[in-house]
């Protein structure tokens, strides 16, 4: 803990790189533009874009495309002095969405309930709380085997927990039926395509007031971070065990052996050794259960959605597409936490899960081990209408998911991945097709490694929601990212998709709509700071290229860079979106074809689109470079405007710019 603590300190320190400002002034000022005129007009925007839900953070950058790198940056900085302190990890996740809270401003809010668990006999005096309270239906449990430092961390977490279930009354007191809508969400059946349904649906949404829930997961999570250091203290090889009920579900204390925990309702499991299955462990079971979490201390476990996964794939589990039930690490109108600190663990869902939230709070973290995350959808860093959290601090780890994971936020939702330490493997399921694409039958819609999606129902019953918040973040390693169609730092649908990657030799391969693309009003951001990198992208829309009114935008900071893109790439507009590829530094090779480099599409002719700004722009600002023989205007130290449809304003034309330094 204390080597990454220092790393990231180290990284704060590091000096924020310089303005792209006068980099920005100037290069658009070869078509005539400016930051302050190169922007979408309001005025015909809201015509074709009807925001519901959106995010502040949404907002910002769609307004100012051009402050996107600046608050790319702010925004993983706090993430990044989040470290350790997974309580501020959800309250920024929830500020994104502008519901957040600073629960610690004035103070560690769970001080006291910290201060309480360290005298002798807390545990005890907690349950004895709980009993008077109606909530202890059977007797206070033999104490005297559990270990002082288990007994401290549960009598924390049972303690904040009482603290902070008025927060979970508030969030829901308006919204009364939500028993109903948490056993739709059972059968993943929480949009409907009908219309009055939808519109309870849409009523429901708007009277839960999640700040309350996101201030309540902040302490929660806080406290079993805090947790997790006491029972590192504990011997592994100790054996004990003591279970019992709470009107909140099971608490199961043991350490020392090999257990399987079955799929229940449970509110606390402090496991301090041994190698450990869990079957949908934390995770919210029932609208009572309102908080599931589990610590463990040691040993190479589990965290499994159906026992067959321990030995099948999820790509190769026939069952894979069954419903009925939340997998582990996800939260339904509640908060869920997994803290695993060591070991190599093997997590694979094919429910819901891995840090999956819906209307609530999931936070998972694994501190050590090279792990394996294998999962089919809404997983890895995941949340709608709510924020989900997954974390992994050390190890060289393999992701696999199918679609909407690994950094995915949904409708008012915040999923964030962060991957501190490791050469890592993202991969998003595409040669089994259980998501065919429009855009391509062979592909999967992905969604995943930093991506964003709202719901689009201007086809259906008008009533389109605006997407969340996607964050996947990389740290250090050489990494590799593979998917089909939509990731890698994509939005669809005003949504904010962002892929950070600081360091390492790192491969980005995609499809469609791949490395810094959006589509429909939304924004998909990529940011690698250092390396030499490759990115390949086949088919269309990629490493920079904005759609319908959407900004898609790729900066490589640093290194020795290969760029191997489609039609619409590298700096591409499309009907009236802006498509933005910056480069800083290093030796780089552009290869591609179509357009591409630095320009922009025609407009729809006969139509109002044909007075709204669509813009391409490549901006190489260090190094000798090559470029696609066929783009004759590129080359080094060369700038150019490409213009498809020149108009008086300026920002009312179809242009491309090539600016290279």
């Amino acid at each position: 803990m204390i080597a990454a603590l220092t790393f990231t300190l180290a990284l704060l320190t590091t000096s924020t790189p310089a303005s792209l400002d006068n980099d920005f002034e100037s290069a658009l000022g070869a078509a005539g533009l400016s930051t302050k005129t190169a922007r979408f007009d309001p005025t015909l925007l809201g015509f074709y874009s009807e925001p519901r839900f959106d995010t502040p953070l949404y907002r910002a950058m769609h307004a100012n495309p051009w402050r996107i790198p600046f608050l790319s940056d702010m925004w993983k900085r706090q993430l990044k002095v989040s470290v350790g302190d997974p309580g501020e990890t959800v309250s920024v996740g929830a500020r994104m969405l502008g519901q957040g809270t600073r629960r610690n401003l004035l103070g560690n809010p769970i001080k006291d309930a910290i201060d309480v668990s360290i005298k002798p006999g807390a545990l005890k005096a907690t349950l004895d709380v709980m009993k008077k309270r109606g909530m202890l239906p059977g007797p206070i449990p033999n104490l005297s085997g559990v270990p002082a430092q288990v007994q401290e961390a549960a009598s924390l977490i049972l303690q904040v927990a009482m603290q902070t279930i008025p927060y979970r009354r508030a969030a829901l007191s308006q919204a009364p039926n939500y028993p109903e809508i948490f056993q739709r969400a059972l059968k993943d059946d929480v949009e409907s395509a009908d219309p009055e349904q939808n519109q309870r649906d849409l009523a429901f949404y708007r009277r839960l007031d999640m700040k309350y829930l996101y201030a309540a997961g902040s302490d929660l999570v806080a406290a079993c971070k805090h947790a997790q250091i006491s029972c590192q203290l504990s011997d592994p090889e100790t054996r004990f065990r003591t279970e019992f009920m709470t009107d909140w579900g099971k608490v199961i204390l043991s350490g020392g052996t090999d257990d399987t925990y079955k799929s229940e309702p449970t509110l606390l499991i402090i496991d301090t050794g041994g190698n450990d299955t869990y079957l949908d462990g934390a995770s919210n079971q029932t609208p009572n259960n309102w908080l599931s979490t589990i610590i463990d201390v040691d040993g190479k476990d589990q965290y499994l959605s159906d026992p067959a996964l321990a030995s099948t794939t999820i790509n190769k589990f026939a069952g894979r597409k069954k419903v009925g039930s939340f997998g582990p690490a996800s939260a339904c109108f509640g908060v869920s936490v997994v803290i695993d600190s060591a070991g190599n663990d093997l997590y694979r869902s094919h429910r819901p899960g891995l840090g999956s939230a819906f209307a609530g709070v999931s936070y998972l973290e694994d501190s050590t081990g090279d792990d394996i995350y294998d999962s089919y959808g809404f997983s890895q860093g995941c949340g709608r209408f709510g924020v989900g959290v997954m974390e992994d601090w050390k190890g060289t780890d393999q992701y696999r998911a199918f679609n909407a994971s690994q950094g995915f936020g949904g409708v008012a939702g915040s999923g964030i991945l962060m991957d501190r330490f490791g050469d890592d493997r993202y991969t998003a399921e595409n040669e089994l097709i259980d998501f065919p694409s429009p855009q391509s039958k062979d592909h999967n819609v992905s969604l995943c490694q930093g991506a964003a999606s709202g719901r689009r129902a201007d086809y259906i019953d008008g009533n389109s929601l605006s997407g969340g918040v996607g964050i996947l973040m990389d740290e250090t390693g050489d990494d590799q990212y593979t998917c089909g169609v939509f990731g890698q730092g994509v939005g669809y649908w005003e949504g904010v998709g962002m892929l950070w990657d600081d360091a390492g030799l790192d491969k980005y391969t995609g499809q469609w709509y791949v490395q810094g693309a959006s589509a429909h009003f939304a924004i998909g951001y990529l940011n690698d700071e250092s390396g030499n990198d490759l990115f390949v992208a086949k088919m269309n829309m990629a490493q920079g290229a904005g759609h319908d009114f959407g900004v898609g935008m790729l900066m490589d900071e640093a290194g020795t860079d290969r760029y191997e893109g489609p039609n619409l790439s590298m700096g591409a507009g499309h009907a009236n979106g802006m498509g933005v590829l910056i480069d800083l530094f290093g030796d780089d090779a552009y290869v591609g074809t179509g357009i591409h480099l630095g320009q922009a599409a025609e407009a729809q002719k006969g139509s109002m689109r044909e007075r709204a700004l669509c813009l391409g722009l490549l901006m190489d600002l260090g190094g000798n470079d090559s470029f696609s023989a066929s783009a004759t205007w590129a080359g080094n130290a060369r700038r150019q405007a490409n213009w498809v449809d020149r108009r008086v304003p300026t920002e009312e034309s179809q242009v491309g710019v090539f600016w290279d330094r």
